[in-house]
């Protein structure tokens, strides 16, 4: 791995995706990119914020991104419902890059529709713009290409397919005019990005004496590309389901040498013996050793191991493996999956964490970082990654134990307004416990949007009473705004 590149997530803004019509997230080093091009913050952003107002969201977005620039179709099941069927959905990223000893601050913006007909999420169109640095932040260059192909009836016309941009010049002799036609179709039909595609990277990589703004251009396309492959990892809420049915303990991996990069999810069997492949059999064990070392920091005297308990071939002749995982503590031995949800949680985490830890180029998204971990445990593991981590942490969170670990920067606050989802609290003096600090501005305010809905609480009493007797008239005392909410749901 040459440690000279790296790719860093900047700012995020949504447009119209699930409870989401407009919210923006800037992160620790976006104004140290903008004034001095360099990351100087560590990077952990936690968002927090009131149940359906928008923090899985920000994550289920991340997630789309992280297909897009890994070359892969958006998967349409998760999110076909939360793309807004008038509008589209739009999400933009910036990001800032090293590469060697140039710096490029880009923007990757992406329009979403749906076709219910094929079950597919389309990239409707997509912009990519960038500026490399010299005393300042110049010589901007964009291209924004709206796909005519996704309208099949298009592929047999004699349709315009053209880059738009503001710089069109600087492009006329590159390889971008050149297959352009046949590309549009590729990308159309496999449903992926007209920039991020194996097919584009290969062409720009393939091709001798470029143009220099190609070499720049395939020099963006190729580190948010592998960015997106091999570094930016998104843990999302249903890993838990997993977790909780003791079905599969998912292991997240990120691996590494001189020689290759691997990143993945690797499923650790936890309901009773399982069989696995050899090769599978062995990138567990490399993972689980290096987990072993950090758990054993973490929780005292625990180690897990996976045990090959029997081998046979397939039918094919390549060797299967039998295995159980077991928990070995104090000496006593059981089967890991009579562990609780916490331990299970931290260890299908741990491995990112130690790559977090170690690597600046990884970026770990995680909805619900605290979902069964102790609350103190989850402050103690925050306090040591925001001192010491290289990499980039989003997490979404309930427990409040970050805000007494965390700088109150560190926290997005989610609100109730749909058009300004994300803010960033204002108005602590230094000797404001950061908890007591939200939990005040909850009920009393004094931000620039409200972060609760204090008619929900008013709700919660009378919903309960009416349930349990829906045929009486319950009287309770509520406030105006309450009032016009509970008429507009009784129509």
């Amino acid at each position: 791995m040459d440690n000279n590149n790296l790719v860093r997530i900047i700012k995020n803004e949504l447009h119209y995706f699930k409870n989401v019509n407009y919210g923006e997230i800037r992160y620790m080093n976006y104004s140290s990119v903008e004034r001095d091009a360099e990351i100087k913050c560590k990077d952990i952003v936690g968002i927090y914020g009131q149940n359906g107002s928008g923090k899985t969201a920000m994550v289920e977005a991340l997630d789309i991104l992280k297909n897009i620039l890994a070359g892969e179709e958006i998967p349409h099941e998760p999110y076909e419902g939360l793309i807004d069927s008038e509008k589209g959905t739009k999400i933009i990223t910036y990001f800032y890059m090293e590469q060697q000893n140039t710096k490029y601050k880009i923007c990757y913006e992406v329009l979403l529709n749906v076709d219910h007909d094929e079950n597919k999420i389309k990239l409707a169109s997509e912009k990519l713009t960038y500026w490399s640095r010299g005393a300042t932040w110049k010589t901007e260059r964009d291209l924004k290409f709206i796909n005519p192909y996704y309208n099949t009836d298009f592929i047999l016309e004699d349709v315009s397919v053209e880059f738009e941009s503001e710089h069109k010049k600087e492009f006329e002799d590159t390889l971008l005019n050149k297959g352009l036609q046949n590309l549009a179709v590729f990308c159309a039909q496999k449903n992926v990005s007209i920039f991020f595609n194996d097919l584009f990277l290969n062409k720009f990589a393939g091709r001798s004496n470029k143009h220099i703004e190609e070499e720049k251009l395939s020099t963006i396309i190729k580190g948010l590309s592998d960015f997106g492959k091999l570094y930016f990892q998104v843990v999302k809420v249903n890993q838990l389901a997993d977790i909780n049915r003791n079905a599969v303990l998912p292991v997240n991996i990120h691996a590494e040498n001189d020689y290759f990069v691997m990143q993945g999810c690797l499923p650790l069997v936890m309901n009773g013996k399982g069989k696995i492949p050899e090769s599978l059999f062995i990138q567990l064990n490399s993972a689980i050793e290096a987990i072993n070392i950090a758990l054993k920091a973490i929780i005292p005297n625990l180690s897990i191991e996976l045990r090959n308990i029997a081998e046979e071939p397939d039918e094919e002749g390549d060797k299967k493996i039998f295995v159980e995982v077991y928990s070995v503590r104090d000496k006593k031995e059981f089967l890991t999956r009579y562990e609780s949800e916490g331990i299970k949680r931290i260890i299908s985490l741990l491995n990112y964490l130690i790559a977090l830890y170690n690597y600046p180029q990884i970026c770990l998204v995680v909805d619900e970082l605290d979902s069964g971990i102790f609350e103190y445990l989850l402050g103690e593991i925050l306090s040591v990654l925001n001192d010491e981590a290289k990499g980039q942490l989003i997490f979404t969170s309930h427990n409040l134990r970050a805000f007494e670990k965390l700088s109150i920067k560190n926290i997005i606050c989610t609100t109730i307004n749909p058009e300004n989802r994300y803010i960033r609290l204002t108005g602590k003096e230094k000797n404001h416990n950061p908890r007591d600090f939200y939990l005040r501005t909850i009920t009393v305010g004094g931000q620039k949007e409200e972060l609760y809905d204090e008619a929900d609480l008013q709700s919660i009493g009378y919903a309960f009473r009416k349930a349990c007797h829906p045929e009486r008239k319950v009287k309770i005392n509520f406030s105006e705004a309450f009032r016009k909410k509970l008429q507009e749901v009784d129509k």
